[in-house]
């Protein structure tokens, strides 16, 4: 049991540090699966299209194309970190109000790159491939 304001102290920091190795895990954790899911999915993209570039084309007429289920698919991301749950979606367009506030024009925004920071609780983000365009806390 900590007596001093000290030993207080540095009982919480080890407990922000604990937190914050928590997340950080989990945010690793999170992007690895979306990524390997990512690159299947590339994978099965890039076999579909050689089966259907080996197959001979016909001049007869064709069936209407039929809609696979994954173009039906609508994918949200989200990200959990203590006390906060934030979607990709949110995040996007906090950093799109950001930009526009500092007096830039949203048509100028032609690619945006997140930087989520867990450990500091923070959002950096860059606009067209610009070294850091703005930040925001989660």
């Amino acid at each position: 049991m900590p007596n001093t304001k000290k030993e207080v102290a540095e009982e919480a920091v080890k407990k922000v540090k604990a937190v914050a190795e928590d997340a950080k895990a989990t945010v690793k954790a999170a992007a690895e699966t979306v990524t390997e899911k990512a690159e299947a999915t590339v994978e099965k993209a890039k076999s579909a299209a050689k089966k259907a570039a080996a197959k001979p084309r016909r001049a007869a007429a064709k069936k209407p194309a039929v809609k696979k289920s994954a173009e039906k698919l609508e994918a949200k991301v989200v990200i959990e970190l203590p006390n906060v749950s934030e979607s990709t979606d949110s995040l996007i367009e906090r950093a799109k109000a950001d930009w526009t506030a500092k007096g830039n024009a949203l048509d100028d925004m032609k690619q945006l790159t997140l930087y989520i920071n867990a450990v500091e609780g923070m959002v950096y983000y860059v606009v067209n491939d610009d070294y850091l365009s703005g930040n925001f806390a989660i």
